[in-house]
């Protein structure tokens, strides 16, 4: 489509680089405009500065937003102050978005924002589709909340589509880039019992999928973004220490990881057996449904 215009939040990180070059024309914003610049090159055609204040001029024209904005889960321990920024970054953030689109003179037709399989707790053993409810708890809560502001806009004729995203991979980033060092050093190895269900999506369908869901104007609401062959812990640590050759022989208890990790450990026994039913039956085709591709992917030359 010819000129066809994207604005993405969060658009500099790992995502964004893959995301960016697979767009037409492009509108970032950035509290760094100069850096944002140099990070995505080429890839960049228009910035919007936005710091504790985002104004986007009424006449832009905007044909589709991808909200991949929030700050990470994974550094740090969630001090109240830590707990604070992750809403502020997703929910208030996303508010302050949504008011500045709903002013436009012609409104996007498509908003795919960024939500995390998190809102569903704990499920354990059970398979869960889009249409399991938000858990109890700060995740649930927080991802409940920052989907709620997206869908705002479905009240002003915008399509909504909220990308409930499993456990990232790639070259680059992603949950690899921490996880494969440590088992390449011989210290991987399984979370407590490592029976919980982890649910995973490679880069490369997670860009598919954003793609996927701007084209085609029967997907909206929810969407898990997760490959439809979730894994258990304790499988996925055997593949991934096959893959690098080393042994993956050092069992994480679960007190020592709240010890170094805090709250944010929890999340990590979680079991979810999330399945991406609505995108199968949208007639999304994965690059990588099982793990074992996804990693050779990473792992290879």
């Amino acid at each position: 489509m010819s000129n066809y215009t994207t604005l993405v939040t969060g658009g500099t990180g790992f995502v964004g680089s893959y995301l960016l070059p697979k767009l037409d024309r492009t509108i970032l914003t950035t509290r760094n405009v100069d850096r944002a610049k140099q990070k995505v090159g080429p890839h960049g055609d228009q910035f919007l500065q936005w710091n504790d204040q985002l104004s986007i001029d009424p006449t832009t024209q905007i044909d589709s937003v991808v909200n991949l904005m929030g700050e990470s889960i994974a550094e740090g321990r969630w001090t109240a102050a830590k707990k604070q920024r992750i809403r502020s970054s997703r929910i208030d953030a996303t508010r302050t978005l949504v008011d500045q689109i709903i002013q436009l003179q012609r409104r996007p037709t498509v908003l795919v924002a960024a939500s995390a399989v998190g809102i569903y707790g704990d499920p354990g053993e059970i398979e869960v589709d889009e249409s399991h409810p938000a858990a109890k708890g700060f995740l649930g809560e927080v991802c409940s909340d920052w989907e709620n502001e997206n869908l705002r806009l479905a009240e002003h004729g915008v399509r909504v589509v909220l990308l409930r995203i499993g456990i990232l991979m790639g070259r680059g980033g992603g949950a690899m880039e921490k996880m494969l060092p440590l088992f390449k050093m011989g210290l991987g190895g399984n979370l407590g019992s490592g029976k919980q269900w982890v649910p995973w999506i490679h880069v490369h369908d997670l860009v598919g999928m954003i793609q996927w869901a701007i084209e085609n104007e029967s997907i909206n609401g929810p969407v898990n973004a997760s490959a439809p062959n979730p894994i258990r812990n304790r499988d996925m640590t055997a593949a991934m220490a096959k893959a690098v050759g080393r042994f993956a022989i050092l069992p994480a208890p679960k007190f020592a990881l709240r010890i170094v990790l805090g709250e944010f450990a929890n999340s990590l026994f979680s079991s979810q057996r999330v399945v991406p039913r609505a995108a199968l039956a949208g007639g999304y085709t994965f690059q990588h449904s099982e793990f074992e591709s996804a990693l050779e992917e990473i792992v290879s030359k």
